[in-house]
Parts: C-alpha cells; structure tokens; sequence
C-alpha cells in the first residue's frame, strides 16, 4: 500500500511555498502527524525553481539529526506541484516565541543559549556531513538561518527548518555569481 497524505490546515507560507500540518496514513491505517511543504502552483511551470526545490528534497533526505527537521518524503500532484513531506514540529518558530518576548518584556539568557547552541549543532552536522555513497564532503551551508527557521518545540526541541536556500557541493542548481540569498539582516 502507497503511504496517503491528508491536509488538515495551513501553517503559513510565502512568494514560494505553502505549509501545512496533515497526516500520513500507510498499510492497516498506521497514521503519522507531518508537515506538507507544497511550492505555489504558478512556480511549477518555472525549470529553474523546480529544479532549486528537488536540490533541496536532495539535501534534506541526507540531513538525520536531532536539532534539523526531517524530510520523509518528495512527491508530485496530479496537478503538477511538487511537496515535501516533514518531521511536523508541534510548537512555535522563533520568531513567534522573540514577539511573545518582546511583548511581556522578558528575556531569558539561559533560553536565548539552548536555543544557540542546538541551532549551531544542527547546522554544524548539514555543514560536516558527507555523502553516504561517495564518502564526498557535502559542504552544506544553510544561508538562510532566521529566527522563522528555527522551530520550538513544546518539549524543549530545537529544529532547523528549510534549506531551501542552502548551499552543497553536490548541488546540480548553480548559484549565480553576485546573487543573494538570504533574508538580508541575517546574512553572515
């Protein structure tokens, strides 16, 4: 039996992609909660971004740590879309939990340092793994590491999400020279 997805809701989206929170349900109705990744209909059409998203699905099938959010699976629509099925992360990104911070007016240095530190861990994992066939570094460099792309847990986790914008040296998608990818006030 093929694994079926089901979208419950939306989680948020942007210019590229849309989230959603579903389930994954495969042989004698064994059910999972996932994230469901779908880039916008209207980028199908668009070869290059295409392919930009299938590096990404590359990438993140190699990605297994506990601090990076795991891909599961890459598929396709009857109507041409392309999605990613995810680790769902049931919590907040960072982003919310700074906003909730900056409206009660609390900070928390031990918090702030968790948070740090298993975002580096992940990250340092993407940057030093290798390829599981060749044995080739793949020098992952995410280039987009933001407060939206650090999820929260309700226990405690720390995930990166999205490497959407990320950076191997296996990647057939070249990075144009002079391009910029990132959100600007997170650029290193």
């Amino acid at each position: 039996m093929r694994t079926t997805y089901t979208i419950l809701e939306r989680l948020g989206g942007g210019g590229q992609a849309e989230v959603f929170r579903g389930t994954a349900e495969s042989i004698r109705g064994f059910k999972k909660s996932v994230a469901i990744k779908r880039v916008l209909p209207h980028l199908t059409a668009n070869p290059t971004f295409v392919a930009m998203f299938l590096d990404e699905a590359r990438l993140s099938l190699f990605l297994q740590h506990v601090n990076i959010v795991q891909v599961f699976d890459i598929s396709q629509n009857p109507d041409g879309t392309y999605f990613l099925v995810m680790e769902y992360v049931d919590g907040c990104d960072l982003k919310a939990l700074m906003a909730h911070h900056a409206k009660t007016q609390t900070k928390d240095l031990a918090l702030t340092l968790h948070i740090m530190t298993r975002a580096a861990e992940g990250l340092n994992y993407a940057h030093m793994l290798d390829h599981p066939h060749t044995g080739q570094p793949l020098g992952i460099v995410h280039r987009d590491v933001s407060p939206p792309n650090i999820m929260l847990s309700k226990n405690g986790e720390v995930k990166v999400v999205d490497f959407g914008l990320a950076k191997a040296d296996s990647q057939l998608e070249i990075t144009d020279e002079g391009m910029v990818k990132g959100k600007f006030s997170y650029l290193a």
